[in-house]
């Protein structure tokens, strides 16, 4: 069985999980591009006055497009955002279940402009070093709190996606993270042990994730998180610089 080495500690997991945005996925001008998509989908769609509102509640700054990075739309999981999306509507004027309705109308138009005119990049060394993991032997994996399809497509598009055998967005089940509730799904999918898995995020939350699933570790692969409570090298049991 190959061995991972992590900060100088081995380890032979079965299966190693990762999140996506921020982990492999370079995130910082993708929530950006996504809020002004979603922005233009209100007013199109909507109003401008709803675009306002959910600016306001989704954590986006409309006068250059930058985000809030521990806000909703950098942080929630589609059906936590759609909801502040609804909640926009409904303040707007439209009873719950039109905005609903008109919310999912909205964040799909934004999703399909996204596909269109933003690019996103994997950050430097990442496909090197999962194909050298998957090379290795090492079962590879995604948990993360994207949208399943949308995730799988985006992975496909850089070149990456035949490398993982699961992929388990927030959509497949209940709670996301910090729930431990995908990993141990994905676990559950590759007929593998949490407690023979690592996983690996860049956020506090992927962490607690991987406390609560109890997996065989949890691993930070960046140290500061800008706005963030805690940093996530104080609830990582490896921290990767």
């Amino acid at each position: 069985m190959p061995i991972l080495m992590i900060n100088g500690n081995k380890y032979n997991p079965k299966l190693i999980l990762f999140d996506v945005d921020g982990t492999l996925v370079d995130d910082r001008h993708r929530y950006s591009s996504l809020g002004k998509a979603r922005y233009d989908a209100f007013k199109e769609l909507a109003s401008l006055n709803a675009a306002e509102k959910w600016a306001e509640l989704a954590g986006v700054n409309p006068s250059d497009w930058t985000i809030d990075p521990t806000g909703p739309i950098s942080k929630a999981p589609r059906r936590d955002d759609l909801a502040i999306a609804g909640g926009a509507l409904y303040l707007d004027g439209y009873n719950w279940y039109d905005a609903r309705e008109l919310a999912e109308r909205i964040y799909e138009a934004a999703d399909e402009v996204q596909a269109t005119t933003f690019k996103p990049v994997l950050y430097d060394g990442v496909k090197e070093k999962l194909r050298e993991l998957k090379d290795a032997g090492f079962k590879l994996g995604i948990a993360t709190n994207g949208v399943t399809s949308i995730t799988k497509t985006m992975l496909e598009r850089l070149g990456v996606g035949e490398l993982f055998s699961v992929i388990v967005g927030a959509d497949m089940v209940e709670r996301s993270k910090p729930a431990p509730d995908m990993i141990i799904l994905a676990c559950e999918k590759e007929e593998v042990l949490a407690e023979d898995t690592v996983y690996v995020g860049d956020q506090p939350t992927d962490i607690r994730a991987a406390e609560a699933a109890v997996t065989l570790a949890g691993v930070a692969v960046r140290n500061q998180i800008v706005g963030a409570s805690e940093n996530t090298s104080s609830v990582a049991d490896f921290v990767v610089m």
